[in-house]
């Protein structure tokens, strides 16, 4: 008498059918790219930062993220003032904590580079009494989705910058009031000086004559 082949029982088979459906489902979606997933599945749940959306007109999920000279501390600019065309946020590095402020009225996009980059006035203020003022550089890290400061130049300490204009090809002039040498700090800066920058294709600030 010929012995019976038994089938397999179906409480295994259920779990070796799961794991070929997770398998089946991990390599499509590591096949996919971010923005198809977003392109084939546009919930409520993806949203963009209405501050980077409004100052730079880009859909960035994730917050405008500054790390603040001189510290290791980070701010997320998540904060806006229309009226005073300020973007800000604060940072807490435990030892020093802030605000970092960038003048939204005088964004300047850095022409011929291979990501949406800015220019812009950005100052920090702490427990002190100084309001330190940069020239940051800021680019769209689309890999991150997320606005970053790719480098900034230190301009002086309770200044006033004026203006940003693009010159010429690639160079930029930096307008700004300054004190004199025997001035008290507390005084208001009326003296004019000017600044040129170029900015190099890594994205870094280069102070030029």
């Amino acid at each position: 008498m010929k012995k019976r082949i038994l089938p397999i029982p179906l409480i295994l088979l259920i779990p070796i059918l799961l794991l070929i459906i997770v398998v089946i489902g991990g390599v499509y979606r590591f096949s996919l790219s971010d923005e198809e997933i977003l392109a084939k599945y546009p919930s409520s749940a993806v949203s963009f930062d209405p501050v980077v959306k409004a100052v730079f007109d880009l859909k960035s999920v994730n917050p405008w993220t500054i790390e603040v000279p001189e510290t290791s501390a980070f701010s997320f600019i998540d904060e806006l003032d229309s009226e005073q065309y300020i973007a800000y946020g604060h940072y807490d590095s435990g030892l020093e904590r802030g605000t970092v402020r960038v003048d939204i009225g005088k964004v300047l996009p850095v022409p011929q580079v291979d990501y949406a980059a800015y220019l812009a006035p950005m100052s920090v203020s702490n427990q002190g009494s100084g309001v330190f003022y940069y020239l940051a550089l800021f680019k769209f890290d689309t890999q991150r989705s997320r606005v970053v400061l790719a480098d900034s130049l230190y301009v002086g300490d309770r200044i006033s910058i004026t203006s940003l204009t693009a010159i010429e090809e690639g160079s930029i002039e930096l307008q700004y009031l300054d004190r004199t040498d025997d001035s008290a700090m507390a005084d208001t800066p009326t003296v004019e000086k000017k600044q040129r920058v170029v900015i190099s294709g890594q994205l870094k600030i280069i102070a030029s004559e």
